[in-house]
């Protein structure tokens, strides 16, 4: 690994890195990462994961401070060839090589792991990321727009007839605890979720993990909460699971994170995705969550749409990035 007269770059540990990583990645992407999440995850990695971990660590302190970390991965649902790569600096130790110096190792690892493809993120306020990813070859393929309601202050009244029409309609909302969270609940609830991904502006379109593996790493998440799965199901049509919502609690922070909003074609105009929204704001409430934050591709009018008509306020978001790499 590479060596610098202030900085060395070394594998990560992450069991022990974890900390330093995310207050790294933190100074750019605003509590965007949590270290025990961190952990988490690298815990519950998957068979037939390519995964990259490096460091730079600030020489001359004799804590051996990490100033900047980048990750690359292949999980094996991946397409063959694409690799993610995330990079982040430092703000004091910006502008002196060291993210090209990561970027650098962190290529050749992927390369000689066949790497075609990479995929990467930048904050849309911070120029210079992106700056750096376009002299890299890297060019926008999505803009991720991040908002944020403030729970303190939401008043539900103006937007509870939603669940009403719905359910004089012939819906039914429940959650994965009204089905003992058991696993073909789950198996369900996979289903709609990698479909309504799938049918996501901005997704894929192709890849997407398999039960297993999102069973891992959802229903074994920390964050997750068998009642913040909610679904809507439609009595009239064999009971038939049309719509879900997904709300992730993470209680360190009283946050919560809408993370899915999904509804079939067919049932779509009828108001099923705000009443999704609202159970799960409902839900966020129970657990003590003071805000919720969400994240939604610029592309996607409707939703965008239905989370400012409920109050949620804009944030700094994200571009998503692709290159191809010449062979």
């Amino acid at each position: 690994m590479a060596t610098h007269s202030l900085y060395s770059i070394r594998p990560a540990i992450i069991q022990d890195d974890a900390d330093g990583i995310v207050a790294v990645y933190n100074a750019s992407w605003p509590e965007s990462a949590s270290a025990d999440r961190m952990r988490e995850s690298a815990a519950r990695r998957p068979v037939g994961d390519l995964y990259q971990c490096l460091v730079a660590c600030d020489t001359k302190d004799t804590t051996d401070a990490i100033i900047a970390c980048s990750e690359a991965r292949h999980a094996p649902w991946m397409r063959a060839g694409t690799f993610s790569v995330d990079l982040a600096v430092a703000p004091d130790w910006q502008r002196q090589g060291i993210g090209a110096r990561l970027y650098d190792e962190q290529l050749r690892w992927m390369c000689a792991h066949g790497a075609t493809r990479l995929e990467a993120e930048a904050p849309d306020h911070l120029p210079a990321a992106l700056r750096f990813a376009e002299r890299r070859g890297f060019a926008i393929n999505r803009h991720i727009f991040d908002s944020v309601l403030d729970l303190m202050t939401f008043d539900e009244a103006p937007f509870v007839g939603a669940i009403a029409r719905a359910e004089a309609d012939g819906i039914r909302f429940a959650s994965l605890a009204g089905f003992g969270d058991s696993e073909d609940a789950q198996r369900k609830l996979y289903a709609i979720n990698r479909a309504y991904s799938l049918d996501t502006p901005g997704s894929d379109n192709e890849t997407f993990a398999p039960f297993e593996e999102w069973r891992k790493f959802v229903c074994g998440a920390s964050w997750y909460r068998a009642d913040g799965q909610i679904v809507a199901i439609d009595s009239a049509q064999n009971n038939d699971w049309v719509g879900m919502a997904a709300v992730g609690i993470f209680a360190e922070k009283a946050t919560a994170h809408h993370m899915m909003t999904g509804v079939d074609r067919a049932y779509r105009g009828r108001g099923l995705a705000q009443a999704l929204k609202l159970l799960a704001l409902r839900c966020a409430r129970r657990y003590g969550a003071i805000r919720v934050t969400t994240n939604n591709d610029s592309l996607n009018a409707p939703i965008l749409a239905i989370n400012r008509k409920l109050g949620y306020q804009p944030q700094p978001g994200h571009y998503t990035l692709v290159t191809v790499l010449n062979k």
